[in-house]
């Protein structure tokens, strides 16, 4: 029992769960992320071969290689990407396991909603033996006539560059929905990797036009309205000299979330939290690009 005052003077008694319903409710959560692990399928080697061509393409890592970019792309674990190096610096951004972490997409605000782990279809990129592309389109259906749908490539214009264009479509939404889906949320979230968190920061210039710096000190930290990043924003690493540029439209952007791990760093993007109709999709296109600090 935890005992107070609110505002109004009045006494506030709130009664906290008992040691047997938090270890119900841990185990509960635990139970929950082993199956999940349980269903997603192992990433095979690179060298291994299996039977037949298709089968074989469908659990292979996708290679985008060109210009600047090596991106590995698996499309069975909710078409997340698990490596980025930029080869010029022969540095890997992306701080990623197996069934967690890397670039991944979210359908909704909760941690690990649909989007994350689902297995997603190639529905666009010319698909040979070695794997190695330029450009990929994936989809996944994220249920309730939904799907996700992400475009990544390396800009031919300009290789330096990679971008994801994502977007959340209604293809079969019910007919008592008057043509809208439930409520959704477009979730951008990478786990980049630092090495020295302490010598690494987020900078850009607000909507508001003020300069922010965000640190390790920060601790997690929300950016709306005006606070939000006029377009783009940047993790400067002081360590190696580099720094990553993100750029994006921020009118497909309502949120930015920072969220500072002890080896790595969340710099995520929100879309706006509505339904969607097969005319208004949530949409967030956006872009890569390793400079010099």
């Amino acid at each position: 029992m935890i005992s107070s005052r609110g505002v109004d003077g009045e006494d506030v008694h709130c009664t906290m769960p008992s040691e047997f319903e938090v270890s119900s409710l841990v185990a509960t959560t635990e139970l929950d992320l082993k199956e999940r692990l349980r269903t997603i399928r192992p990433i095979p080697d690179m060298d291994e071969s299996s039977g037949q061509e298709g089968a074989e393409l469908s659990k292979t890592p996708i290679v985008l290689k060109s210009g600047d970019w090596f991106l590995k792309i698996v499309p069975w674990i909710g078409g997340r990407i698990i490596s980025m190096t930029h080869l010029p610096s022969d540095s890997q951004w992306l701080h990623s396991r197996i069934e967690i972490h890397g670039y991944e997409e979210y359908s909704g605000t909760e941690y690990m909603s649909a989007g994350c782990t689902e297995e997603y279809k190639i529905i666009r990129g010319h698909l040979e033996q070695s794997c190695v592309e330029e450009s990929i389109c994936l989809e996944g259906d994220i249920g309730g006539g939904l799907v996700l749908q992400r475009h990544i490539s390396i800009l031919k214009g300009n290789p330096k560059i990679f971008q994801i264009d994502s977007s959340i479509q209604a293809r079969s939404v019910g007919p008592g929905s008057g043509g809208f889906s439930r409520l959704v949320c477009l979730r951008v979230r990478p786990t980049f990797t630092l090495l020295h968190p302490t010598a690494a920061v987020v900078a850009f210039t607000a909507i508001n036009g003020s300069t922010q710096e965000i640190s390790l000190d920060s601790g997690e930290v929300t950016l709306e309205g005006g606070l939000r990043p006029n377009g783009e924003w940047t993790l400067v690493d002081k360590c190696s000299g580099l720094s990553m540029v993100n750029r994006f439209d921020h009118r497909q952007v309502s949120k930015c979330l920072v969220h500072w791990g002890t080896s790595d760093l969340k710099m995520e993007l929100w879309s706006d939290e509505r339904p969607v109709s097969e005319d208004t999709p949530l949409r967030i296109c956006h872009q890569y690009e390793v400079t010099q600090t």
